[in-house]
């Protein structure tokens, strides 16, 4: 009987075989590299107004769509462009434009998903979502709704209020909200009185009781037609147009539930991985794991694990998260994990807080073996380890037991100890919990292991995050070295132990193992173990 070890041993071994990145201050990896090995941060001070111009730092994506549309019309046409243009968000349009990329660093490696076809499983994630779709979405119909109450809220719509109106009497029914005339003129508490006055008689509307009617029998209305699609469609035209003769009929603004574009459902969050297989003509799993600032690393597993277990023999593994959003940094400030005061704050340092940032990160992961038969050879390494856990603990700080089982496991799978750690990359956002993850580490590297942090120079990516600190940590074991991180030897807090590990400028390393870790919100933990090529 064979032992399980030599059965694992059997499991083909999986290389990165293309990757792509947008991030700030890179449009691409080679951007990504230069900014790197310069030390630099990509982060600058927000000017929105609703944050305050100048108070957060923050790390918008170098990222432009036409880089990309040449290589879709070629494949797809023009038209095909223009509704990834007009219809998608920046999720969507940041990951196709990474997997682009990582198609283009090797000519073979597009006609090599097509060949894989089903065998090509897509895991690209998001942390947030495309918050930008859905604030437009929200705020359309906010404005919609506004619009609408305050027009059947009129006397001339509501029968109820002229005959408040006309007895001079205050309205009969509990729980009446404050008439907005009985306050100062341009006065906010008039504006938001205005809005629940106007709320109030319009539910209370004859006339808009009378078009509700109308609206739900035009809605029943069908079309005569035997052709099944047709009918459908001819029957959709035939209710529109009667809709809109009975919003001219009745003078009324057009109704809110017809303000929202549908835009919001083309960028839910399975969306980018839809995406990428309609781009590629794929038709294996595509869906989109989620796992807070862990989503790469939960993405890296799903295509790892297919891989390995003979289902896939090669898989698209990413992230995507939208530009930054003032919605998430207030409220990443209010969880008084984000330092309102312009600067940047770098890991390990003041411990004030992170910096939030977007853009996307994808990897062309492959069955070596297979790749190999075909002529390719790996741009980043091999991922000898993925392993996964929860704190179970808190929802923010993260505990020591629950990040020690996913790298006591990732060392297992990938049969390193200690000693063969040459480089680990730490989450660190910049908070105490930088302290906690220094100290959690300890037995799992040994004097020679240098610890480096990058959401000084990129910020906190959400979900990408760990996608770009994994690329640079593959970029460094090429180069047989720790890119430079920008921190500041002497900024360290007093609190840091072996503070000579921690790297600030470039320092050649001793291995070619590298261990990352990631901790996302919630308590969910990723250990990735690279190898060097």
């Amino acid at each position: 009987m064979q032992s399980s070890a030599s059965h694992e041993r059997r499991r083909p071994r999986v290389g990165i075989y293309g990757w792509g990145v947008v991030a700030p201050g890179a449009r691409n990896v080679a951007a990504l590299e230069e900014l790197l090995l310069g030390g630099g941060s990509a982060l600058s001070p927000s000017a929105r107004s609703e944050l305050g111009p100048g108070l957060f730092a923050v790390g918008d994506p170098d990222f432009s769509f036409d880089d990309y549309a040449p290589w879709i019309a070629e494949r797809h046409g023009e038209a095909y462009v223009a509704r990834l243009r007009s219809k998608m968000g920046d999720n969507v349009q940041f990951a196709v434009g990474v997997t682009i990329q990582a198609l283009q660093g090797d000519p073979r490696l597009e006609a090599m998903i097509r060949e894989a076809d089903d065998g090509c499983p897509v895991f690209v994630g998001s942390g947030v979502g495309d918050l930008r779709e859905s604030h437009r979405a929200a705020d359309a119909l906010d404005r919609a709704t506004r619009i609408w109450n305050h027009f059947w809220a009129q006397p001339a719509q509501c029968a109820e209020r002229r005959r408040v109106e006309a007895d001079r009497a205050a309205p009969a029914a509990a729980g009446v909200p404050t008439d907005p005339r009985s306050l100062p003129i341009d006065s906010l508490e008039r504006f938001d009185a205005i809005v629940a006055w106007d709320a109030y008689w319009a539910s209370r509307s004859d006339k808009l009781g009378m078009f509700l009617e109308r609206f739900a029998a035009i809605e029943r209305l069908q079309a005569d037609d035997e052709d099944l699609e047709k009918a459908h469609l001819n029957a959709i035209r035939k209710r529109l147009r009667a809709q809109r003769a009975l919003v001219e009929e009745f003078g009324c603004p057009p109704p809110p539930w017809s303000a929202v574009s549908a835009n919001l459902i083309w960028n839910i969050q399975n969306a980018p991985a839809a995406q990428i297989t309609m781009l590629l003509d794929l038709h294996g799993p595509a869906w989109a794991p989620v796992g807070a600032c862990s989503t790469f690393g939960v993405a890296l597993k799903c295509g790892r694990d297919a891989i390995r277990s003979g289902e896939a023999k090669l898989a698209i593994v990413g992230t995507t998260d939208p530009r930054p959003d003032p919605t998430l940094i207030a409220a990443f400030y209010d969880a008084r994990v984000m330092p309102g005061n312009g600067e940047i704050n770098m890991p390990f340092t003041s411990l004030r807080g992170t910096h939030i940032s977007g853009g996307a990160c994808v990897w062309i992961l492959g069955d070596a073996d297979w790749c190999g038969a075909r002529g390719l050879r790996p741009v980043g390494g091999w991922v000898e380890a993925v392993s996964i856990s929860s704190d179970a603990e808190h929802i923010i700080t993260p505990s020591k037991l629950g990040p020690k089982r996913a790298i006591a496991r990732a060392y297992d799978e990938a049969q390193i100890k200690a000693s063969d750690v040459a480089l680990i990359d730490l989450h660190a956002t910049g908070t105490p919990g930088d302290l906690n993850e220094l100290a959690l580490i300890e037995e799992f590297i040994n004097s020679r292991t240098l610890v480096t942090a990058r959401k000084g120079q990129l910020g906190h990516g959400m979900a990408n995050s760990g996608g770009w600190e994994l690329t640079a940590l593959a970029l460094g074991l090429a180069r047989k070295a720790a890119l430079p991180t920008g921190i500041r030897g002497d900024a360290l807090h007093e609190r840091v132990l072996h503070p000579e590990r921690i790297v600030g400028g470039a320092a050649s390393i001793d291995g070619a193992v590298a261990v990352k870790l990631m901790l996302g919100i919630g308590g969910i933990t990723a250990c990735v173990v690279l190898r060097a090529p």
